[in-house]
């Protein structure tokens, strides 16, 4: 049961629109359970989806899904993307329910439809509480190495008091197999080195969370740094039984590149902050004096 998430969400029907109500255990062993229908209505399945090849699926309880056939190549890609979704939820995350499915002899790659959702574009996501939200998530998307973030990638809906909650969805450009650290930080400036993949990524751009302090991320850094090694591997390890010949291996290794970028970006964070938070506090006490200066030469002229 994922308790932070219930006490965020605020609203029993969204608790079970997106499981809060299991444990990795049990939604893992939920999704194993359930069975799914192709369903040809374009309704089921929203135009960006469909440009994208996705169709609609409906499940044993009625609910609704976007799935993508997957070759066989792809499936531990597939894999990885559910043990990304995992992740967010237990980085406190509200996100879409992601899972590898299959129908048939086929493997799909499976994202549930979420109800009265809009795109975040429509919103000016850089308010609070949207701005500060979409602070935090910059820590989930370094640790899953998700460079590609855009409006796109998130939706917005709304609980029964009316509050704006953030979705995180699509996890395709997640690479959690890469050993070295291929997204490092920037001296210069708060954020990673990166290349812009879109005109859209000002949505994640790091320079409109400067104004921030460590108080600000240190909630989500410390439930970041909270998941163990042995938590990582056993969530990567339900992804992968089944599916994957060495999934202990591939779990092992998943499992530790995750708590060094974890390391890596709690460091980052804490460096970055406080020396700008130091410089900012010299910066402004310079100011205060400075002001202080020029009020008692005027004074002292008119004396």
């Amino acid at each position: 049961m994922n308790k932070s998430l219930i006490a965020k969400v605020k609203d029993g029907a969204l608790v079970k629109d997106f499981y809060l109500e299991y444990s990795d255990v049990e939604l893992v062993n939920k999704f194993h359970k359930l069975t799914f229908t192709l369903d040809d209505d374009k309704r089921i399945v929203p135009f960006n989806a469909q440009l994208r090849g996705y169709i609609g699926a409906v499940d044993g309880d009625g609910c609704a899904w976007i799935v993508k056939k997957v070759a066989g190549g792809e499936v531990f890609e597939s894999l990885l993307g559910q043990l990304a979704y995992l992740i967010d939820l237990n980085l406190q995350t509200l996100s879409a329910p992601t899972l590898l499915l299959k129908i048939g002899e086929d493997y799909y790659r499976a994202s549930k439809v979420i109800k009265k959702a809009t795109q975040i574009s429509g919103y000016n996501y850089l308010e609070e509480p949207l701005r500060k939200e979409l602070a935090n998530d910059l820590i989930n998307r370094w640790l899953m190495f998700d460079e590609d973030r855009n409006p796109n990638n998130y939706l917005v809906i709304h609980n029964t008091a009316q509050q704006d909650l953030i979705v995180a969805i699509d996890y395709n450009h997640t690479d959690l197999a890469a050993q070295e650290m291929k997204i490092t930080g920037r001296d210069d400036e708060f954020g990673w080195h990166r290349e812009e993949k879109t005109r859209f990524l000002t949505l994640l751009k790091p320079s409109n969370f400067e104004c921030y302090t460590i108080a600000d991320f240190r909630e989500r850094l410390d439930v970041m740094l909270e998941l163990t090694g042995k938590h990582l591997y056993n969530l990567a390890l339900l992804c992968f039984a089944g599916y994957v010949e060495d999934a202990r291996e591939e779990a092992q290794l998943i499992s530790a590149n995750l708590q060094k970028r974890s390391r890596y970006i709690n460091d980052y964070f804490i460096t970055w902050f406080t020396n700008n938070n130091k410089a900012a506090a010299a910066q402004k006490t310079d100011d205060y004096s400075g002001l202080g200066k020029t009020f008692v030469d005027f004074y002292k002229r008119k004396i």
